[in-house]
């Protein structure tokens, strides 16, 4: 943990994680300099390629490493419709099971905003998702109150860092957003209208 991480850790303030690199030495655990490919527009379009064929992302392996914790395998690549201009909107997220639906998290590196994707999906709940190098179309809605709660007892079992972007996000005024996706289940042709 960096010095001024635990200074303000001490003083009772959030860390300064409004800028991208305050978020990256947040996400990081104070060890900026394990991250080579940065989360920048050129950064995420080359671990959105990643995914897409592989899907393994380097983003989220250099962030574990760098937190001393093992990879999250599941990655999958969200395309949602843009809240403002309409248009298609795609980013790449590590997403963990909750029964028969997909959780994936709003943490935005401990950001004081909400990301874009869930602000658009908050708007247009309908998405579409690539998961295993296959896309589907999905219905996304943000989990509330007592769901979102048990949702998040759920999903902090599978990812360890969840607390603590709450606890950071508590501090800058808002939650984590934790957006719940339902792929829809593709028709079958031969059945009955």
């Amino acid at each position: 943990m960096a010095a001024s991480d635990e200074d303000d850790r001490q003083a009772g303030t959030a860390p300064a994680t409004g800028s991208l690199g305050g978020r990256v030495m947040f996400s990081s655990h104070g060890r900026p300099w394990m991250i080579v490919l940065k989360p920048t527009r050129r950064g995420k379009a080359i671990d959105r390629a990643l995914v897409r064929w592989t899907g393994f992302s380097l983003i989220s392996f250099e962030f574990a490493k760098a937190a001393g914790r093992p990879y999250h395998r599941d990655h999958l690549l969200l395309t949602s419709i843009g809240w403002q201009t309409g248009a298609l909107r795609t980013s790449c997220l590590p997403f963990y099971r909750y029964g028969e639906e997909l959780v994936v998290c709003g943490t935005k590196g401990g950001g004081p905003d909400d990301p874009y994707w869930a602000r658009n999906l908050a708007a247009e709940p309908r998405c579409w998702v690539r998961v295993n190098r296959r896309q589907v179309p999905a219905t996304a809605r943000v989990s509330t109150g007592a769901e979102r709660a048990s949702v998040f007892e759920a999903v902090a079992d599978q990812h360890p860092d969840l607390r603590r972007y709450q606890e950071q996000t508590t501090q800058l005024g808002r939650d984590v957003p934790l957006v719940l996706i339902a792929v829809n289940q593709p028709r079958d042709p031969a059945a009955a209208p």
